[in-house]
């Protein structure tokens, strides 16, 4: 007599590539607007652009980002994140070739300028609903007990783009000789992705034919009782009394007024008002978001394993906290370090600080929000995006008056205030709970 052994079938790995385009997505987004800000040096002279206009266009990006991170985020959570995902980005990638039609019209002109920041706001808008629909994308796919790696991996393919940005700038200028053409090539590469993610994806599970029931019952794992994929709208009396929800947004607040100086204004900093050279500054503008790959992967390792050694009250606020402290007190030295590679150093171990926060953040996001993990990111993104046009807009002019030390002081401050309010998150308890505070 023979028996046949029956073991279970293994879990496909659909979620994997799932998470491969959602870090490609991050690179080529990270590209796209960092490579702005390098490319500000370049450009500055022909338009004729002071570094308060500077700082107003790195705003217009900014405020337009943070207005439309909640509607981006409700509509991610009610029409799925395929749909979303797929007009921000060719949205957001037309813009960016746009950009070389400035270049037609009069130099240091009322046009020019104007020109330059209706772009930037319409981009800011369109690029506002990109990490939000990740966030969801993450809490439909992934397990409540590995988002915080699944986070890191993200936000460190967002610094892979950081660091490839001003190389791959630089580059281009010096290949072509014409900022349109490396504005235009750039813009190339959110039109692939989007013809690659849109055949293929599908907002749920349970909708990928190559997903299978263990591979399904896995995603499923450590989730409250009702699914992360019922598309109904935030229960917003709920989130205005949420202790968690106050203290993630505002400690992302704090986050974006420091963390975007090294998206927006580093180059103008390094260049104009530190006198260093472009290959220099372009290799300084790069190195923090090299140390910000890590950075983002450790945080989001770490944050994991809290959680499985403390629970969800302590396991994402633990790690947040030290990386916000520890950029706070490199920051504050940056204005003192006279010699080069003092200088980046201070500026690796700040963006490494800053992004030791990133993945816990937005898993905390997923945590707290699940089935309206979009809306939920979205807050705390919008508060983050109008603190950052703030800091644009007050770090501009405050360098344009030749204050170099105060606005550092500023920033490590808010480095402060973040670290102190992650102690009000609480991952244990979500906006899926009545109970919820």
């Amino acid at each position: 007599m023979t028996t046949t052994a029956t073991t279970d079938p293994m879990p496909t790995r659909v979620r994997l590539w799932v998470l491969a385009a959602a870090c490609s997505l991050a690179v080529v987004t990270y590209i796209h607007r960092v490579g702005f800000a390098t490319a500000v040096s370049e450009i500055r002279a022909p338009i004729g652009l002071t570094d308060g206009q500077i700082g107003a266009l790195m705003a217009a990006f900014m405020v337009a980002y943070g207005l439309f991170e909640i509607p981006w985020g409700v509509l991610g959570d009610r029409f799925g994140v395929r749909s979303v995902l797929s007009i921000v980005i060719l949205g957001g990638s037309a813009l960016t070739g746009a950009l070389a039609l400035v270049f037609w019209l009069p130099p240091k002109t009322v046009w020019s300028f104007s020109a330059l920041f209706a772009l930037r706001f319409l981009f800011g808008a369109f690029q506002a609903g990109t990490f939000p629909a990740i966030s969801r994308m993450v809490a439909d796919w992934i397990p409540m007990d590995e988002r915080g790696r699944v986070q890191g991996v993200i936000w460190t393919s967002s610094r892979l783009g950081g660091v490839i940005a001003p190389v791959l700038l630089v580059w281009l200028l010096q290949a072509t000789g014409d900022p349109r053409r490396a504005f235009v090539l750039i813009a190339l590469l959110g039109a692939a992705w989007c013809a690659a993610f849109w055949p293929w994806f599908r907002d749920r599970p349970e909708d990928m034919a190559a997903v299978n029931e263990a591979e399904r019952l896995l995603i499923l794992r450590g989730r409250s009782a009702r699914r992360a994929t019922a598309h109904d709208s935030l229960p917003w009396s709920r989130a205005w009394r949420s202790r968690s929800v106050w203290s993630l947004c505002l400690m992302y607040g704090c986050l974006g007024y420091s963390g975007n100086f090294f998206i927006t204004l580093l180059p103008t900093y390094l260049e104009t008002h530190r006198g260093i050279s472009s290959e220099t500054s372009a290799a300084l503008t790069a190195l923090p978001f090299a140390f910000g790959i890590a950075a983002c992967l450790i945080g989001g390792v770490v944050s994991d394993r809290c959680i499985r050694r403390f629970g969800p009250r302590w396991g994402r606020p633990l790690i947040g906290a030290v990386g916000m402290a520890v950029a706070a007190a490199a920051i504050l030295a940056i204005p003192w370090a006279a010699d080069v590679r003092l200088l980046g150093l201070l500026l690796c171990l700040t963006f490494a600080g800053n992004d030791l926060a990133m993945a816990p953040a937005w898993a905390a996001a997923a945590d707290i929000g699940e089935r309206h993990a979009g809306a939920l990111s979205g807050m705390m993104n919008m508060m983050a995006s109008l603190t950052a046009a703030l800091g644009a807009v007050v770090t501009g002019r405050m360098f344009g008056a030749s204050g170099l030390t105060l606005p550092f002081i500023l920033f490590s401050a808010a480095y402060v205030v973040g670290a102190v309010s992650w102690l009000g998150v609480d991952g244990s308890r979500t906006l899926s709970t009545p109970d919820h505070a």
